[in-house]
């Protein structure tokens, strides 16, 4: 790659993170004199890839315009394939989501889920019409272990039939584009990076507790993966060896002991216990232990506990990452401050000091359909940064 190819792919990053820039603001983010980055810009302009509204002249005499991306510069299609359904948005260039759609199909093996993806992308296309033609590549969060090089989905312990499944290569061969896989936790690390946009935090540590647990970390918009794509995987972590036997194949990891078996797990032994509640664990679901919690005794030691069991894991990634901000996402978070309050005690008693005094606690800003979104956001960028 050239010096001035390296530029124009320098400015388009800086501009698909951000959402925009002026020229001034390029001029200091890259140090290089004005002349050249303003050749740069023109030739992204140029390409179709970016638009400057307002400027007419090389000297407008009012503030300087935003240069942002041109909205039908490609459109994107993006694919969450979680433990309970698929979500699918197709999404302009800028990021902002056209059309939408959800499924939920009963899965029984690998031909199972790939009925439900398929179908998925077939209504996102007959609601797109014609505009299913700006489509320029397929972005999917995978719920598992992901060989994002080879674009195979490894392993998801939760999903059943999906393990060692050439995701990337099939999918290419149903829809006729592009295709890039990358673990689901990953996208929602990434999008909520951005969603905090323009002041991140210098790094992100993202908690997943969804029906499984996951974990990414973000550093200064740079993405860790591990060498094998298996970096993170929080929730495989053990931290009681004599625990509750997870899918994965082990004892006490964090999500054998705080995901919803994990939880369920805890009511039938305050119930054998002799304490008293208004669970079932027959009938068991994660919002209602939620909503017992204010009221309820049993579900607030179970919560309590729960919130430790977080708090211990999360006391490995303090220690060894250092992390501006922690945030979590998924169905605990309703816990609100009970899930924050309580992870933060566990983290006083666990940790150095010096590593929690600018330490960040937050719950996720992103909504339903940002997990998809991201994932068509990362094969855009994919396409057009080469990353």
């Amino acid at each position: 790659m050239s010096r001035r190819e390296e530029l124009r792919r320098r400015i388009l990053k800086y501009i698909l993170l951000r959402g925009k820039a002026t020229r001034p603001e390029l001029l200091e983010y890259t140090g290089i004199r004005a002349a050249t980055v303003f050749e740069a810009i023109d030739a992204l302009k140029t390409t179709g890839l970016l638009v400057e509204p307002g400027r007419r002249s090389k000297r407008t005499g009012r503030k300087a315009p935003d240069l942002a991306v041109h909205p039908t510069a490609g459109y994107w299609l993006g694919i969450d394939f979680r433990t309970g359904g698929s979500v699918g948005v197709i999404t302009d260039a800028v990021g902002d989501v056209l059309f939408r759609e959800e499924l939920s199909c009963a899965r029984k093996n690998l031909n199972d889920c790939r009925l439900e993806i398929g179908e998925l992308v077939r209504r996102l296309r007959r609601t797109a019409g014609k505009e299913w033609e700006l489509v320029s590549g397929i972005g999917f969060a995978d719920p598992g272990v992901v060989d994002m090089s080879r674009a195979v989905s490894r392993k998801a312990v939760n999903v059943p039939g999906w393990e060692n499944a050439a995701t990337g290569e099939w999918l290419e061969g149903e829809f006729h584009r592009p295709v890039g896989i990358w673990p689901e936790t990953m996208i929602k690390t990434r999008m909520e990076y951005m969603l905090r946009m323009p002041d991140p935090p210098e790094s992100i540590f993202l908690l997943s507790l969804e029906d499984g647990v996951g974990g990414g970390f973000i550093r200064r918009g740079e993405l860790f993966v591990g060498s094998s794509g298996c970096g993170m995987e929080i929730g495989h972590l053990v931290i009681d060896p004599a625990g509750p036997m997870c899918k994965c194949g082990n004892r006490g990891c964090v999500e054998a002991l705080v995901g919803a078996e994990g939880i369920r797990g805890k009511l039938r032994e305050a119930l054998a216990s002799g304490m008293a509640t208004v669970l079932d664990p027959e009938n068991f679901s994660v919002p209602d232990f939620i909503a017992a919690v204010p009221s309820d005794k049993a579900a607030r030691i179970i919560a309590d506990q729960v919130c430790r069991n977080i708090g211990e894991a999360l006391a490995a990634v303090v220690t060894l990452l250092n992390p501006s901000m922690i945030v979590f996402s998924g169905e605990l978070c309703k816990l609100n401050e009970v899930l924050l309050s309580g992870v933060r005690r566990v983290l006083e008693l666990h940790c150095f000091a010096g590593a929690l005094q600018d330490l960040k606690l937050e719950l996720a800003r992103s909504d339903q359909y940002d997990t998809a979104r991201g994932a068509a956001l990362r094969m855009r960028d994919k396409l057009w940064l080469g990353e």
